[in-house]
């Protein structure tokens, strides 16, 4: 998992980027379970192309900004 922190045009901030999509879904389950929504982004890509996937970015999971410190709180909090 990365923590480089960016913010898109529809005010979602990346709180976390994963190598594998498997990865990014656990992720996105432990932010489910504490009531934070969250989107996956180039979940299609590691499925398509799996071997060399990490030169396009890997998994990024993303979060409102509002919910981003805490998110980011919990995700600290679990081996990923």
């Amino acid at each position: 998992m990365e923590g480089k922190s960016t913010t898109d045009a529809n005010g979602l901030v990346t709180v976390a980027t994963y190598n594998s999509d498997w990865e990014a879904h656990i992720a996105q389950g432990v932010l489910d379970a504490h009531d934070i929504e969250s989107v996956l982004g180039n979940e299609v890509f590691s499925s398509i192309y799996p071997i060399g996937f990490n030169s396009l970015g890997g998994v990024s999971l993303s979060v409102r900004a509002d919910d981003a410190a805490r998110a980011r709180e919990v995700l600290a909090g679990h081996k990923i």
